[in-house]
């Protein structure tokens, strides 16, 4: 896949809400495709978003419907979706949401698949996705990029743990100056956190017990 294979065929932005909390945030949306397929894409955001001056604080969130929606407490999804947005109400940036990105991008009924596989063998999560695909992560980022190209963001700190997004931002020419880490302190999420750290390189640093 290249970034010139991605289209964006839709946006909207400067949409205000609030949230439960009374926390004054914008939103937008983007629609793209690639290939004949079109995804959407939300954003929430404040501050300056468009051909910012100075650099800014940037999340790029997978969707995970079991925990964003449902409260499932099976992963850190929703915890730092959560995190991030408190952050960006207090410090400015942006929130860009991939809907399309729910499952690794395998999709819903692919996800409880795998995590029936999880409830019978106790395999990992990763273990359970390489029983039912070919590999064990379908997500691409460079609708991302795309986005964020349109909007002319050049400079973010990035509120991650992944060394993949750091890659691939710096990869096409954004530059990722800073990252600030997203670690839930829940030990009930030890096991998953630690295999994101040691076979994925996420910057995860544990508290001391």
């Amino acid at each position: 896949m290249t970034l010139s294979e991605y289209k964006i065929i839709d946006k909207i932005l400067g949409i205000p809400f609030e949230t439960s909390k009374g926390k004054k945030l914008m939103m937008g949306g983007y629609k793209t495709n690639h290939n004949g397929k079109e995804v959407e894409h939300a954003l929430v955001y404040k501050g300056t978003i468009e051909n910012p001056k100075k650099s800014i604080n940037l999340r790029i969130n997978s969707a995970c419907y079991t925990s964003d929606i449902f409260d499932c407490q099976r992963c850190d999804c929703s915890w730092q979706l959560k995190q991030a947005t408190d952050y960006i109400i207090k410090h400015g940036g942006l929130i860009i949401y991939h809907f399309h990105h729910e499952g690794r991008a395998f999709g819903f009924t692919n996800k409880l698949r795998s995590l029936q596989i999880i409830e019978e063998s106790g395999k990992s999560s990763w273990e359970a996705c390489l029983e039912l695909h070919d590999k064990t992560d379908h997500r691409s980022y460079l609708s991302s990029i795309k986005i964020l190209k349109d909007l002319g963001i050049n400079d973010v700190t990035l509120l991650s743990n992944s060394p993949q997004k750091e890659a691939i931002l710096n990869e096409y020419n954004i530059k990722v100056h800073a990252m600030h880490n997203l670690v839930a302190s829940d030990t009930k999420l030890r096991n998953y956190l630690s295999y994101k750290k040691e076979e994925l390189g996420h910057y995860i640093k544990f508290p001391e017990s």
